[in-house]
């Protein structure tokens, strides 16, 4: 797994992670235990400095600062 970023803000049903790369829409993002959290269902900002948005999948719980991942390519 490739880091994607840290968790910035954590609402109800999406997360805003900072990302470190610009991701695929609809990528699987990931827990560092490997568990699946949601996918990628936008990308704001700059190339230069991306933020991704990301639904979360319904019982998952992430936190502000926690590190999410995606598949290598």
């Amino acid at each position: 797994m490739r880091l994607l970023g840290e968790v910035l803000r954590v609402g109800k049903s999406k997360i805003l992670v900072k990302a470190f790369e610009v991701p695929r829409l609809a990528t699987k993002v990931y827990d560092r235990r490997g568990r699946e959290i949601g996918y990628v269902s936008n990308v704001l900002g700059p190339v230069s400095s991306p933020h991704v948005s990301v639904k979360v999948v319904e019982g998952r719980e992430v936190k502000e600062g926690e590190a999410l991942y995606i598949e290598k390519v």
